[in-house]
């Protein structure tokens, strides 16, 4: 299985990292680890390149983001929620997955697809009721241009007053999805 991490919290040691911890412990494999913070990934310039051929116009990290997500079979999401939705660098790297989008709807090109395993692992300081529906619309997007198919989600609330480390249940739902989804493959 190849499983490809796409991490978007500036802090290494923080509440999103421990929760991704967690999750890797039980999955026990060998992943592909991006920090997205320290990529460099510029916004979509809406050139529309990708409408006619599958590529991006602009020449950075995207692309070998782009290979290791073609190659991936699990694509792992761990993230923040800063106001209600994902960090800057993260929505960079989204946007840019309008060369998948356009493949599919645009060029109507349907070779070579891969359906993939998602899972989305967020972390939010404070707690609300919905306080993940807006990053759950563009995860969910950005989940359907990269052909994935089933969504896993694990959410931790509260954490700028409780770490996630003290909250045993997410940190074992995290566990046991890793565990799960290790036992599929």
């Amino acid at each position: 299985m190849k499983v490809l991490v796409l991490f978007s919290s500036p802090n290494k040691k923080g509440n999103t990292f421990k929760l991704l911890e967690k999750f890797l412990e039980g999955l026990n494999q060998e992943v592909d680890f991006i920090d997205v913070y320290h990529k460099k990934i510029g916004p979509c310039i809406d050139c529309k390149v990708c409408y006619k051929i599958e590529e991006c116009a602009i020449k950075d990290d995207m692309i070998e983001i782009y290979k290791k997500i073609n190659e991936s079979d699990l694509i792992v999401i761990a993230t923040p929620i800063y106001f209600a939705n994902v960090p800057s660098p993260l929505k960079a790297l989204i946007d840019r997955l309008q060369v998948y989008w356009s493949k599919k709807y645009i060029r109507k090109d349907r070779e070579n697809i891969r359906e993939k395993t998602g899972v989305v692992l967020a972390v939010g300081g404070t707690y609300w009721d919905n306080m993940f529906m807006s990053s759950e619309e563009v995860l969910g997007l950005a989940f359907a241009a990269m052909d994935v198919k089933d969504i896993h989600k694990v959410y931790g609330v509260n954490t700028d007053h409780i770490p996630i480390e003290k909250n045993e249940e997410i940190m074992k739902k995290a566990y046991d999805l890793g565990c799960e989804l290790k036992n599929k493959y």
